[in-house]
């Protein structure tokens, strides 16, 4: 089962844009959200983890709001993006590697997660296979040992052996062929049933007194609602 495309649309206007959709669902009358926000995590919190889980700890850290707007969030064809650059407070002691964002509903504490994913640079639509456990992407620019995360697409099912958000290695490149480990190295993974996915080449940062505040770039933080 999924959603329909307008009404995946129209859920994410209402959570990120804070519209209403028609005899429906309505913003909250009294005290609705004006902002969501943004934390960074050192690894995946998880579907069962909260704001909380993994979330990044260096001095001076603190989770970002963005409007529930049009100028915060820009909601087009089922997907959202941040509309502006998000930056986070610089480091002004210790050290944090962050690999992925999360969108939560307060400034901090255990917040639930809205929306989740990876710290990642380019983005590659990939097919994966059970009988040979060969993910076949096409126009890869991907190398053995590069650390890449698994991210679901919308109309399509990820592979079985393979997690939404997971960051896992390439073990092998053959073309457009690929295999994936679990660690650099590693023994491949199995794919126990066919599916589709995309791979992000991973981007994370060490966050550290010598660096400029971390940001999101415009548009680096998408999410697909299907």
């Amino acid at each position: 089962m999924s959603k329909g495309n307008t009404f995946e649309n129209d859920l994410l206007k209402a959570i990120f844009n804070a519209t209403a959709i028609a005899n429906l669902l309505d913003n909250a009358a009294t005290t609705p959200l004006t902002n969501l926000f943004v934390a960074l995590h050192t690894a995946d919190p998880g579907e069962t983890g909260d704001q909380t889980t993994s979330e990044s700890a260096y001095t001076g850290y603190a989770r970002v709001s963005v409007a529930r707007t049009s100028g915060g969030w820009t909601v087009t064809n089922n997907q959202v993006v941040n509309a502006a650059a998000i930056t986070f407070p610089a480091c002004t002691a210790g050290s944090s590697r962050v690999t992925h964002w999360s969108v939560g509903v307060a400034t901090s504490g255990a917040s639930k997660i809205l929306y989740r994913g990876p710290i990642a640079a380019a983005q590659v639509v990939a097919t994966g296979k059970a009988s040979d456990d060969i993910v076949r992407a096409p126009g890869h620019a991907l190398a053995v040992n590069d650390e890449v995360a698994v991210v679901a697409i919308p109309g399509a099912t990820l592979p079985g052996g393979l997690t939404d958000g997971a960051l896992v290695f390439v073990s092998s490149v053959s073309g457009n062929d690929l295999t994936l480990s679990a660690t650099a190295g590693g023994a491949t993974l199995d794919i126990t049933t066919d599916g589709g996915l995309a791979l992000q080449k991973e981007a994370a940062v060490t966050i550290s007194t010598v660096n400029t505040p971390p940001t999101i770039a415009v548009g680096a933080l998408k999410i697909n609602e299907d």
